[in-house]
């Protein structure tokens, strides 16, 4: 029997909470391998992993989480997770439902689940920790929770396809992500024509594949810049990006901050502060 949490409840320790009325940030630690029961959260919330080991199965979706992976969950939604040997700790936005009432319905979407790495609403939900961290003001922050709730249910008017061909080309994609692909290698790998692959992945994602390449590389770096001191330059080697100024251009492009601001201001562990609110 699946079990029923409401907001700002979870089975970790919630070590920071900041809270408005309908919007309630938390930053969540796990410090012991686990198994979780099934549960559902009554408001819908983001998760996004800071460091650690995490896994988890929600509908027919299974998620292995890696630094700064971000899904969205929608209210009522069972799901089962997997604590690694290192624990984990995640960074939670939740929004009650009734945020949106009174609203025309077909401007919001509650319930599709979405991975949300490496996209734009997740490094906002990072900018948004961070101003959390420095004290900014409440008002500032609870307009900016807000506005990212409703980016985040209006993201996906409707769920994509479950076609077999995009997640042969998403996986290849995920094992490859540092090589130099082409659309002719995804597109085999994938077992479809390159042409066809192109157009569909777009049409289902809203993005091309080179943009998802793009949102993979840069959410590895992220990872890279808050848990390790190479150069910029090695990591952009590692990763597959040009050099270091197409490096910087792509990471900027997608998290709005330059890979050094980004080491220096987002990394997990810069923030101990209490989000005490």
């Amino acid at each position: 029997m699946s079990t029923s949490l409401n907001i700002g409840q979870f089975f970790g320790k919630v070590s920071q909470r900041w809270a408005a009325d309908s919007v309630v940030v938390n930053r969540l630690v796990h410090t012991q391998p686990r198994a979780l029961p099934s549960h559902a959260h009554q408001a819908g919330f983001v998760s996004l992993m800071l460091q650690g080991e995490y896994r988890e199965t929600a509908g027919f979706s299974h998620f292995g989480y890696q630094p700064f992976s971000c899904v969205y969950h929608p209210p009522g939604m069972d799901h089962r997770d997997e604590v690694g040997q290192a624990g984990v700790t995640l960074l939670t936005l939740e929004f009650k439902p009734e945020l949106f009432d009174g609203m025309d319905f077909a401007a919001v979407n509650l319930r599709p689940i979405i991975d949300l790495s490496g996209r734009r609403p997740a490094w906002e939900l990072m900018d948004l920790y961070q101003r959390i961290s420095c004290a900014a003001n409440d008002l500032d922050i609870e307009s900016r929770a807000v506005a990212l709730a409703f980016s985040i249910v209006r993201f996906s008017v409707r769920a994509p396809r479950n076609l077999r061909s995009l997640q042969r080309a998403r996986e290849y994609i995920h094992a490859h992500f540092s090589d130099n692909l082409t659309l002719a290698q995804v597109a085999r790998a994938a077992g479809v024509h390159p042409v066809y692959l192109g157009q569909i992945f777009r049409q289902e994602f809203g993005e091309t594949l080179g943009e998802y390449l793009n949102r993979i590389r840069v959410r590895s770096a992220a990872g890279m810049l808050a848990n390790s001191g190479l150069p910029l330059s090695a990591v952009a080697a590692d990763l597959g990006f040009y050099d270091q100024s197409h490096f910087t251009r792509v990471f900027r492009q997608l998290t709005g901050v330059t890979p050094g601001m980004f080491r220096g201001e987002y990394a997990p562990n810069k923030h101990a502060t209490a989000l005490q609110h």
